[in-house]
């Protein structure tokens, strides 16, 4: 992986503490638009409650101030540009496997091991995905490649470039990945 020398971060490092600056930013957006929420409610039910005119009038003043800080933190999280997130899924003979972006990475890069998939060639399909309040909107890559795996259960990177069979999914595990990645959760 190439290193951009002025910081000493690969691009794949880049990219994920970018996408975790975003992933804070929107946490701490929601958050505030929740206690917002709350607030509001707490105070629409405290203006039916007073009696006098002047306390109704206080708490009408509070009420615009939060709906502003609502509108406000509602426009951050919409002008928030969208975030891009990659998901990775093991092809098997007979399963569309999931896996963690994090596990991946680790792997590839010989800091985990998998002892499950130990002695087999796999195809590794990598799904590039523009994300819209955390959820999958539309697929803006894929990508396609054979992983083979030695009997110590580390990736060995060469022995992959050597196959020259296509690493193509099938109809059915193409329609399985679609289906994971875009299908109500029930």
């Amino acid at each position: 992986m190439a290193q951009a020398p002025e910081d000493g971060f690969t691009t794949q490092e880049v990219q994920i503490m970018l996408e975790r600056d975003l992933q804070q930013e929107i946490n701490r957006i929601n958050g505030a638009l929740e206690v917002l929420g709350l607030l509001r409610e707490r105070l629409h039910l405290q203006r039916d409650e007073l009696g006098a005119e002047s306390g109704q009038e206080a708490v009408d003043e509070m009420l615009t101030q939060v709906e502003a800080l609502q509108g406000e933190y509602g426009r951050r999280r919409a002008g928030l540009h969208p975030h891009h997130k990659n998901y990775q899924f093991f092809l098997t003979n007979t399963d569309v496997l999931p896996i963690l972006h994090d596990c991946y990475v680790d792997l590839i890069e010989g800091r985990a091991i998998t002892s499950e998939f130990a002695g087999q060639t796999l195809r590794l399909a990598d799904w590039y995905v523009r994300m819209e309040d955390d959820r999958p909107q539309q697929v803006m890559n894929e990508t396609y490649s054979w992983l083979v795996i030695d009997e110590f259960g580390r990736a060995d990177l060469h022995a992959a470039r050597a196959i020259e069979a296509s690493p193509l999914p099938t109809k059915e595990q193409r329609d399985e990945i679609n289906r994971r990645m875009f299908a109500p959760a029930i």
